[in-house]
């Protein structure tokens, strides 16, 4: 069912609206079907005894995800056939009706005259009276009356074996009804808004009839190379040994490198690893560094048979289920199709360990070698290497995007690795010349924000400031740097990072809140230091930045009564803003009554004093009857 949120916009609903859309885009991302593979269904009515489920014997069950079916003689044979549309191959589908010609039909296409009614009838209703039955039979024009398609404009009536017209009723959109004579059965006409009469028409005599032939599908590939036009880091790779697990790290995978995923089972992992062993001298000339890591845990004992029965000459190891996971998602986020990773698969890295080429399936020698020349080519020429057909660029290739490899671990509860991998990316991408420091900055504040939500403040605190130090200009980093600062009572810390973000958008309201609680807390804190100037001051700030900032009023208030310094003793600002407070709460809030309370007798107002404290009274003797 649809989740579109149609009546009371709440937090909940979009959340489900939201997870609607993102499980969808799942279904679309991994080649699933929306129906779960379940076929077309087709029911005949049965003419007020029920419906039959006639879709196999209908030839309608397609394992389609379908999306619309439209109505049209298409061959002009006096029956309907049917277009079929569906959003997996084959999109499209026609359904010619062979049943027998006979004249048991009649179609007629209406005409509107412009004025009271659109030319092509829209909205029209057709009544058909046959000889001898008192229903008649109906039809009614539409536009656009199934997904992004429409039937044909022709309204076609089946009258059923020796059917006799009676009268032909035409009530048009405009009001008006007309009844049309000379409609004979197996005949098309065109009736004319305005014309009593209709028109006989006929068909163009040189149409062309369709072949019909079966859906061709083309043979999978049986391997796929596909170039990075932005180049990334992998992710983590773990490799098993006798001493436990352990993480390659960032220098063992500089290259050229070759890392492969194979399986002692898969033959043609077998045939790509006797074609390299083969290849040594070629491979190594070219300075390419192999490592293969065997993904299958349960078989380690025959992948070390298999690779000395080989004389494999390359790095090997055993890796772990999480490096066989971690490969996939990162090569997931490369496309739009989220396929598995298949065995043999390889990733070709680059000298400063970012993957530039990945294979699915088995890669040749002479293709390897090939893609060794070219990982230090013109951008353009390698740009031109990242798409599957020449042409017209129009605009750059995208940018370098690690955020999308970490959003494939978020998606799949891989929060650790995801985190760990943008980690690894930045320290890589650091050593590659023109990398935008916007673009770590903006890595770094994704770090920043996952380590906030795991608890790790202080590690969330140095990313986002080497974020703040990389691309001073950011909102969002000034922000997230107030806002935990403040929280961790850092207050002067908090206030320069909250005003450095007013500093570049000072309209955000969030932002405005955020100021006042600093300035309301820091206040609270100069107040119990007895620093009474500086904390009126802050109090002042708070209200500036958030009028709603009922506390720091209240507080303010307090202070221009109580304090001891002649100087800064205000009654009268004070006995205003603790009016406005208690007509701000209806004379409800006992907190706020007492100030006023305290305000009105420094003002020498006891009588209004001693009001204001009873009516405080009796709301806290409310507030905690039991």
């Amino acid at each position: 069912m649809s989740q579109s949120p149609v009546g009371k916009i709440t937090p909940e609903n979009t959340m489900r609206y939201r997870q609607g859309w993102k499980a969808l885009n799942r279904l679309l991302h991994e080649d699933r079907s929306f129906s779960g593979n379940e076929r077309n269904c087709a029911f005949l009515n049965c003419r007020g005894t029920g419906f039959a489920d006639i879709s196999s014997a209908s030839g309608f069950d397609f394992p389609d995800d379908s999306r619309a079916v439209t109505a049209v003689d298409w061959d002009f044979d006096g029956d309907l056939d049917l277009w079929m549309t569906a959003r997996t191959a084959p999109r499209l589908r026609f359904l010619r009706n062979d049943l027998a010609a006979n004249a048991d039909w009649v179609a007629v296409k209406l005409s509107g005259n412009g004025e009271t009614t659109n030319r092509d009838a829209v909205g029209a209703r057709v009544q058909l009276y046959l000889k001898n039955q008192q229903v008649p039979l109906i039809r009614s024009v539409h536009a656009g009356d199934a997904f992004l398609s429409q039937s044909s404009g022709w309204l076609h009536f089946g009258l059923g074996p020796n059917a006799s017209i009676e009268k032909l009723l035409v009530r048009w959109p405009g009001g008006t009804q007309e009844s049309i004579s000379g409609i004979e059965p197996g005949e098309r006409f065109l009736v004319t808004q305005g014309v009593a009469a209709a028109k006989s028409w006929s068909p163009p005599s040189n149409r062309k009839s369709l072949t019909p032939l079966p859906p061709v599908f083309p043979d999978p590939e049986p391997s796929a190379r596909i170039v990075l036009s932005a180049r990334l880091s992998p992710p983590p790779v773990y490799v098993q040994s006798e001493n436990g697990v352990s993480e390659l790290p960032a220098d063992r995978l500089k290259g050229p490198l070759l890392i492969n995923l194979w399986a002692s089972w898969c033959a043609p992992c077998i045939s790509e690893l006797r074609e390299w062993t083969a290849a040594e001298s070629r491979i190594r000339s070219k300075g390419l560094r192999i490592h293969v890591l065997h993904a299958d845990p349960e078989n380690t004992v025959a992948a070390r048979r298999a690779l000395a029965k080989l004389k494999f000459p390359f790095d090997a190891d055993n890796t772990t289920s999480q490096t066989v996971r971690n490969l996939d998602l990162f090569q997931r986020s490369l496309l739009d199709r989220w396929l598995p990773m298949p065995v043999p698969g390889s990733f070709l890295l680059d000298r400063y360990g970012r993957v530039a080429v990945v294979y699915k399936g088995p890669v040749s020698v002479d293709q390897l070698l090939a893609d060794i020349d070219l990982l230090d080519a013109d951008p353009n020429l390698w740009r031109d290497h990242s798409v599957p057909f020449p042409g017209q660029w129009v605009g750059p290739p995208p940018d370098v995007d690690p955020l999308r490899v970490n959003s494939q671990f978020v998606d799949h509860n891989e929060i650790a690795e995801g985190l760990n991998y943008l980690q690894r990316h930045v320290l890589v991408a650091e050593t590659v010349p023109g990398t935008s420091p916007k673009e770590l900055a903006d890595i770094h504040f994704v770090i920043g924000i996952i380590l906030q939500e795991r608890k790790q403040t202080e590690a969330a605190l140095e990313a986002f400031e080497k974020a703040r130090l990389m691309n001073p200009q950011d909102f969002r980093i000034h922000f997230e740097l107030g806002s935990i600062l403040l929280n961790l009572a850092r207050y002067e810390e908090a206030l320069t990072r909250l005003n450095d973000a007013l500093k570049i958008n000072a309209a955000d309201v969030q932002l405005k809140r955020s100021l006042g609680k600093a300035h309301y807390r820091y206040a609270n804190s100069l107040r119990d230091k007895g620093m009474i100037s500086e904390a009126i001051a802050n109090y002042q700030d708070a209200l500036r930045n958030d009028t709603k900032q009922l506390d720091a009023a209240n507080q303010l208030s307090l202070l221009l009564t109580t304090t001891s310094n002649a100087a800064l003793r205000s009654p009268v600002e004070a006995l205003a803003l603790a009016g406005r407070l208690c007509m701000i709460t209806q004379n409800k809030n006992a907190e706020f009554l007492d100030t006023l309370s305290i305000a009105h007798a420094a003002n020498k107002n006891f009588e209004a004093a001693a009001a204001a404290a009873q009516r405080a009274l009796q709301i806290w003797e409310q507030s905690n009857k039991p």
